[in-house]
C-alpha cells in the first residue's frame, strides 16, 4: 500500500526536475545592466544581431569610407570598436575596446563617427524577445 504513494512522489519529482531542466535550456542568455545607457545589455543570446545584408555588408560599409587620421607609414591598422545594438536595432554606446576616450587616436574618433552613421541592425533575440546586445568587432584596415 505504501509503495504507490512513494512511486507517485518519485514521478512527480522527476517531472518537476525535468521542468527545471527545460527552463534552464530556454534561457541561456546572459548580460549586465549598463548604467550609462540605462538598459540591460546581453552578452550571450539565442539569436545574434544582424546588419542589413549580413556582416559582409557591414565590413563593406566600413571599407567604403576613407578614414582620416591614418598614418601613411603603416601598412595596416587594427581597431576594436565596441557598441551596443539596442532592442530597436540602433547603434549606441560606441567606443574603442580597452581605451579611454582621452586615449583615442584620430583614426579611433573617425571610426566612431562612421559607426554613428551605419544603418540600423536587426536586433538580437533572447527567448523570442528583441533585446539589446553588446557587440565588439575587429577591423583591420590595409593601406596601399
Amino acid at each position: 500500500m505504501i509503495k504507490y504513494p512513494v512511486f507517485i512522489l518519485c514521478l512527480l519529482s522527476l517531472f518537476f526536475l525535468k521542468g527545471k531542466q527545460c527552463f534552464a535550456q530556454q534561457t541561456p542568455c546572459k548580460g549586465y545592466y549598463d548604467k550609462e545607457l540605462r538598459l540591460f545589455v546581453y552578452t550571450e543570446v539565442d539569436k545574434m544581431p544582424e546588419y542589413p545584408g549580413g556582416i559582409a555588408k557591414f565590413y563593406k560599409f566600413i571599407g567604403s569610407v576613407p578614414l582620416k587620421g591614418v598614418d601613411n607609414e603603416l601598412l595596416q591598422s587594427t581597431i576594436f570598436p565596441t557598441f551596443v545594438i539596442d532592442a530597436s536595432g540602433h547603434v549606441k554606446g560606441i567606443g574603442i575596446y580597452q581605451k579611454l576616450p582621452k586615449d583615442y587616436t584620430q583614426l579611433d574618433r573617425n571610426m566612431i563617427k562612421l559607426l554613428k552613421t551605419c544603418a540600423d541592425w536587426e536586433p538580437a533575440e533572447c527567448n523570442n524577445k528583441k533585446v539589446a546586445m553588446s557587440f565588439r568587432s575587429r577591423i583591420t584596415l590595409c593601406y596601399q
